[in-house]
């Protein structure tokens, strides 16, 4: 990547640098994308996705509709490293509500703080720039790590739906969490 300009960044931190998807992410992307434990603790729903599906993935924006945000997370100081994703999806401009997910691309950059990074970058500028007043989530019940890190930010239950996603050969349990945004003045 030395002999390009790095992709542009959206959002930063100084620390955790959020942009669109690249096709120099495309490795990262394919490497999750076919971890197992890593999709289901995200509930991800597809397995076995390719190189080049990634990359059609990418070039095609990355999943995003309308409003929607892709945005890959990467670490500033060590030379723009992806280290994940966030994204923002079912915005509803009307109701000024959206919902939110995130993933790590690897278990050595959890317990960093990166997620929590990630998040409120992401939070900040759907309530800043897009008038957000609630964000929502969800997350398998058994993800205390994912669980603590969103009720430390302000997140609250506001529902569960039983049985509802199915891995590790049983049926686990979905939070859904949700999140007011504080009125600017």
């Amino acid at each position: 990547m030395s002999d390009r300009t790095p992709p542009a960044t959206l959002l930063s931190d100084g620390v955790v640098a959020l942009r669109r998807p690249e096709p120099v992410d495309g490795p990262f992307y394919w490497q999750m994308r076919n971890n197992l434990a890593l999709v289901s603790s995200v509930m991800g729903f597809r397995l076995g996705v390719s190189a080049q599906t990634v990359d059609e993935w990418i070039a095609r924006g990355g999943g995003v509709e309308g409003d929607d945000l892709m945005l890959t997370a990467v670490l500033v100081p060590e030379a723009h490293r992806p280290i994940g994703y966030v994204k923002a999806y079912r915005v509803d401009r009307f109701s000024r509500h959206a919902w939110i997910g995130l993933c790590l691309f690897d278990e050595q950059d959890a317990a960093h703080g990166y997620g929590r990074r990630m998040l409120t970058q992401v939070c900040d500028y759907l309530h800043d720039q897009m008038a957000i007043r609630k964000i929502s989530l969800d997350l398998l019940a058994t993800n205390t790590r994912a669980l603590a890190l969103y009720t430390s930010l302000g997140f609250v239950e506001e529902g569960r739906l039983k049985s509802q996603y199915y891995t590790g050969g049983r049926f686990e349990d979905v939070i859904i969490l949700s999140r007011f945004l504080e009125p600017r003045s």
